[in-house]
C-alpha cells in the first residue's frame, strides 16, 4: 500500500506541474500520507517574479495573513535560517515549536509562537528544501497540531523521496511561467518550451516532439528513433534509458526505486552530449487517460542564457555591458571578448570595471559566481 499511495502522489505532482489548480489535491494527499494537519508549498524567485506562488492545504486565510506580517517573516528567517544553512537541496528539517511557548516573553521564540504558531495551531513541522540561491527559495512543509506526535525518520524519508519529484515539478513550472499563450492546449504549451520535449505513450512509442527535440533527433547520433518509433541510443546507455522509461510508467512497483530520473548520453570522443530528464506525465483535464512519459532534452554544449532584464533593472547594466557578461559567462576571456565584439582590449577592461562597480564584484571569480546564479537554463534533477 505504501508504494501504491506514494506512486499516486508522484503522478499527481507531475500533473500539477502542468495544471497548478491541482496542487491543492497534491498537498491534501501529502498531508494524509504523512498524517499531517496542514501543508504548504511555496517558492519565491526575484529573477522571475511571476514564478512566485504559495499553495496550502487546511491553512485558514487569517493564518496566512498572520504569516504575511513582515515582522513574522523576519522572525521566521532569524530563527530558522540556521537550520537550512548547512542543508543541501533535497535535504529535510524536522522541528517543533512546542518549546517556544515556554520561552521568556519578548524573545524571538515567544513572539513567533504568539504571532504565527499559535494562530495557525502548528506545533511540529517537517520540511524539504527544493530550491535555494541568492535570489530564489522554495520549500515543501507539512505540520502537525500540538496534540499530535512529532515527526520521525519515517516522514523524513517520505519527504526526501517526494522532494526529488517536487524539484523536478518546479523546473517544469518555471518553464510554464515563461509562456503567455493559452495554457489549455498542452501541446501548444510544450511547443514553446525552451528545451527539447518528447512524449512517449504506454507502449514506449513517441507520440509528440516539439521543434527543439525534432532538431536534436534529426542531427544527433546519440538519440534516434527505430522502426517502431521507440527511442534508441548507443548500446552503453540503452538499458538505463529503458529502465527510466519503465519506472516513469510505474511499471517498477518498488517504493525504493525512483520514478524517472536523469540520464547523460555522450560519445567517448567528447564531440557530443545530451542530458535527459525522464519523468511521468499525464494530459490534464482528462479523467481516464493512458500513462505517458515526458522527456526533457538539452544539449550540454549550448551557451548559458542570462536574465538580461534583471541585469538591466537591478544593476543598471547597459546593453554592451550585458553582452560582455554573456560572453564572459560562456567561457571567453577578455582578449576573446574584444575580438568577438570588435573592440579594443582596453575597452573591454573599461566595461569590466564598470560592471564591477555596478554589481559590487571585486574580481572575475565573484562576477562569474554572480552571473552563474542569473542563468535561465533548465536544470536536470
Amino acid at each position: 500500500m505504501l508504494a501504491e499511495h506514494e506512486n499516486k502522489i508522484i503522478g499527481m505532482i507531475y500533473d500539477a506541474a502542468l495544471n497548478p489548480m491541482l496542487w491543492q489535491d497534491v498537498l491534501s494527499e501529502i498531508a494524509d500520507f504523512t498524517k499531517s494537519t496542514t501543508a504548504i508549498f511555496t517558492a519565491t524567485d526575484q529573477l522571475s517574479p511571476n514564478y512566485d506562488f504559495v499553495f496550502t492545504h487546511n491553512i485558514p486565510i487569517e493564518s496566512m495573513h498572520a504569516y504575511q506580517d513582515e515582522q513574522v517573516k523576519v522572525l521566521d528567517m532569524r530563527l530558522h535560517a540556521p537550520y537550512w544553512a548547512e542543508k543541501a537541496l533535497g535535504d529535510t528539517v524536522l522541528n517543533s515549536f512546542a518549546r517556544y511557548a515556554n520561552m521568556p516573553v519578548g524573545t524571538d521564540e515567544f513572539l513567533f509562537y504568539e504571532k504565527c504558531a499559535k494562530p495557525t495551531n502548528v506545533s511540529h513541522v517537517a520540511a524539504v528544501l527544493l530550491e535555494r540561491s541568492v535570489y530564489s527559495w522554495a520549500v515543501l512543509a507539512v505540520h502537525r497540531a500540538p496534540q499530535l506526535k512529532e515527526y520521525s525518520e519515517t516522514e523524513d524519508l517520505i519527504l526526501k523521496r517526494l522532494g526529488i519529484h517536487m524539484r523536478r515539478a518546479l523546473q517544469i513550472y518555471r518553464q510554464m511561467t515563461f509562456l503567455k499563450d493559452d495554457r489549455d492546449n498542452i501541446y501548444h504549451v510544450l511547443d514553446h518550451f525552451k528545451v527539447g520535449v518528447i512524449l512517449l505513450n504506454q507502449d514506449y512509442g513517441l507520440s509528440y516532439s516539439n521543434a527543439i527535440a525534432r532538431k536534436i533527433l534529426e542531427r544527433s547520433s546519440l538519440l534516434q528513433l527505430d522502426q517502431k518509433n521507440h527511442l534508441k541510443t548507443c548500446l552503453e546507455f540503452q538499458q538505463k534509458l529503458a529502465d527510466l522509461i519503465r519506472s516513469s510508467l510505474f511499471e517498477i512497483g518498488d517504493v525504493t526505486h525512483e520514478s524517472g530520473g536523469v540520464l547523460a548520453l555522450y560519445d567517448h570522443n567528447n564531440t557530443a552530449s545530451l542530458m535527459l530528464s525522464i519523468l511521468p506525465f499525464s494530459e490534464i483535464n482528462i479523467s481516464h487517460h493512458p500513462k505517458k512519459v515526458i522527456i526533457f532534452i538539452t544539449q550540454t554544449d549550448q551557451p548559458q542564457r542570462l536574465a538580461e532584464d534583471y541585469l538591466q533593472q537591478k544593476y543598471k547594466l547597459a546593453k554592451r555591458e550585458i553582452e560582455v557578461c554573456y560572453l564572459f559567462v560562456n567561457g571567453m576571456d577578455l582578449e576573446q571578448i574584444s575580438l568577438q565584439m570588435n573592440i579594443t582590449y582596453g575597452t573591454v577592461r573599461m566595461y569590466i570595471k564598470n560592471i564591477f562597480a555596478k554589481t559590487a564584484c571585486s574580481s572575475q571569480t565573484e562576477l562569474m559566481q554572480l552571473l552563474m546564479g542569473l542563468t535561465l537554463d533548465f536544470e536536470h534533477i
